[in-house]
């Protein structure tokens, strides 16, 4: 299997598959659907069980998630989107690919598992050594046992070779980046004519049953939606604990089980002073370039300060004011100028070092190493996070309590004050403005919307970060505006299509007239006539809207002749006629790339090894045996 993916690797049907960044599995189709019996089984792959209960963690893991990431989510939309079948896919490509690992004789050996274990921070002490006593607490607070997370640490180093071994073959020709960077920074030079509808404005006329008809299509523009005024009260798991009256021991345990959070790369705060000269250039551009830099230094060393001499040498796209580069992390420059960089003490200046940028002298001015932020730094961070965490084993009792009370009909200050929260009042809304004020989801807008005024809500609504507790306090039904209260916007809006109309009549009357002039005649008649603007691909000349179907026409366009007809446009909110001439071509500027080709580059190559990939899990799939076993604990019917 790998050496047929490794021979397929510089094939033609791996270069057309550029784009595809992550497969996407729908395995429902494949195999036998039917539920059988395997009560504890709910899936298998090539005769290997996906077990129940793996699943319903898998599952509970990304729902949490999910719902953590994505207020306005709820469990049933989830369901109802196939988050189940989502999940079962993700399980069925590990177990394709821990079995082909396993064939393939891919392993991890307990030395490389325990090297990862001891590179992770949040495991390590103040001096950078793995500390098994943080290692225990934080698993435990996490309840997962050292055999589970090792286990699940393992499948993932699995699959990270498997990765890298399938797309070791992946080589991108450096003139493939380049002819993408040269098509994405292309550039077209236009001249153009914008013929506004406003001045066309004043010789249209709109008669009242041209705008009765108008307001009869359009009836629906008019719709006032049913509104209605909620009280409610929010609850936050934050908001039934005190943080600042937290227990020390409370807040220094939860530090300790979540020092993950804490967590800081390497930085260096940077100056530079930058002479630019390129990569590949001769031996008279190199002497010239470091003449310059040789002058920076001697005005240093002379006792000017390194901000003012990098004002003088550098220039406004090498860096801010006094060669700033701000805080810089690991990793976010290129390897040049972070391995000197990285290299120097606070307050030490490096000699010459070269990129393909040029020649720099960099500045350290203050360096700050990787490790976890200590607790007295954090305190209030951690006091608010055991806040949360007690407010949740909080959270249950509260709403049952809460929603009990509003059941009851009992007055909602009342119970609000009894967990220290407050009532509050929506106003009279329509559902979106009702969903924007409270933060819920259509669900809970819906819930609300079927209610009438006096009724209480006798469920918590999902508002995200937080449950909302609900009453209705009056409701209007849906409407129409009248007519005569919307007639004069009517005519406003017809006017205006009138208007633009005649500026395109007008605009294409003008094409035929000049289509075949010189520009320098075409000058001379149309006054208006904008020129020498430079647009980038998919960019619009400046002012005017975007317009990704005029854009895509002028790319196409053969320069030296004016695009076939005129377009619709807006010109700062101000609709128009648009004609365009397409000057010139213009190349990219040929000394940019150098500064982006690695980028380039890598992005070209990770694409292919993901194209690589896909093809391989793809023939993984052909060729499995796949029997989903039971769907309905998949799709969470009767949950």
């Amino acid at each position: 299997m790998l050496d047929y993916i490794r021979n397929s690797a510089q094939s033609f049907g791996v270069k057309v598959a550029f784009g595809i960044i992550i497969l996407v599995f729908v395995f429902w189709g494949i195999g036998n659907f039917n539920d059988r019996d395997y009560s504890n089984v709910v899936a298998v792959v090539n005769g290997e069980p996906i077990l129940a209960q793996e699943f319903e963690k898998a599952y509970r893991n990304a729902e949490e998630y999910i719902l953590s990431n994505n207020p306005g989510a709820t469990r049933e939309m989830l369901a109802r989107e196939h988050l189940g079948r989502r999940v079962l896919n993700d399980m069925i490509q590990l177990t394709l690919m821990s079995q082909e690992a396993a064939k393939s004789g891919i392993e991890i050996t307990p030395l490389e598992l325990r090297m990862a274990v001891g590179k992770m921070k949040s495991f390590q002490d103040e001096n950078g050594n793995f500390d098994p006593a943080a290692y225990k607490n934080i698993l435990d607070a996490q309840r997962i046992s050292p055999a589970q997370y090792e286990k699940e640490l393992a499948a993932q180093l699995m699959r990270d070779k498997l990765y890298m071994l399938v797309t070791a073959p992946v080589w991108v020709d450096p003139d493939e980046a380049r002819q993408r960077y040269n098509f994405l920074r292309e550039r077209r030079l236009l001249d153009y004519l914008f013929i506004p509808a406003a001045d066309f404005y004043g010789k249209t006329e709109v008669t009242d049953a041209e705008a009765k008809q108008w307001y009869d299509d359009h009836t629906a523009d008019f719709a006032i939606p049913p509104r209605v005024d909620v009280e409610y009260i929010e609850v936050r798991p934050e908001n039934l604990a005190d943080a600042a009256n937290m227990d020390e021991s409370a807040a220094r345990a939860w530090y300790n089980a979540n020092k993950s959070r804490f967590e800081t790369q390497e930085q260096a705060h940077l100056r530079h002073i930058l002479i630019p000269v390129a990569e590949d250039a001769d031996d008279e551009a190199l002497l010239e370039a470091r003449k310059k830099l040789e002058a920076a230094q001697k005005d240093i060393a002379g006792g000017k300060p390194f901000a003012a001499v990098a004002d003088i040498y550098n220039s406004a796209q090498a860096a801010d004011k006094g060669g700033d580069l701000g805080w810089v992390l690991r990793g976010q420059t290129i390897p040049q100028f972070e391995e000197a960089a990285f290299a120097l003490a606070a307050g030490e200046m490096s000699g010459e070092v070269r990129t393909p940028f040029g020649l720099h002298l960099i500045l350290m001015e203050e360096k700050k190493p990787a490790g976890i932020r200590p607790y007295e730094e954090v305190i209030d961070e951690a006091r608010a996070g055991a806040a949360y965490d007690e407010g949740s084993e909080k959270l249950h009792d509260a709403l049952d309590n809460l929603i009990e009370d509003n059941i009851l009909q009992k007055p909602m200050t009342e119970s609000a004050a009894k967990y220290g929260l407050k009532v509050q009042e929506s106003g009279l809304v329509d559902r979106n403005g009702l969903m924007g004020k409270l933060g819920i989801n259509a669900d809970g807008a819906t819930a609300i919307f079927g209610s009438s005024a006096g009724d209480p809500i006798d469920t918590a609504l999902d508002g995200g970060d937080k449950y909302i507790i609900a009453r209705i306090k009056s409701s209007e039904p849906a409407a129409t505006k009248p007519f005569a209260e919307v007639r004069d916007g009517i005519e406003k809006i017809l006017k205006s299509e009138k208007a633009l109309s005649l500026a395109m009549t007008d605009a294409g009357k003008i094409l035929e007239k000049i289509k075949n002039e010189k520009l320098s005649q075409i000058k001379e008649q149309q006054p208006s006539l904008v020129s020498d603007v430079t647009v980038d691909r998919g960019q619009m000349p400046a002012d005017f809207e975007a317009d990704a179907s005029l854009s895509e026409t002028i790319f196409a366009q053969k320069p030296g002749s004016w695009l076939p007809q005129a377009y619709s446009v807006k010109k700062a909110g101000d609709a128009g006629a648009m004609l365009v001439h397409v000057d010139k071509m213009l190349p990219p500027d040929a000394g940019e790339f150098a500064s982006v080709e690695e980028i380039m580059v890598n992005g070209v190559k990770r694409e292919r090894m993901d194209a690589i990939f896909e093809l391989f899990m793809r023939n993984l799939v052909d060729k499995a045996d796949i029997k989903v076993t039971n769907t309905n604990l998949v799709d969470r019917v009767n949950m």
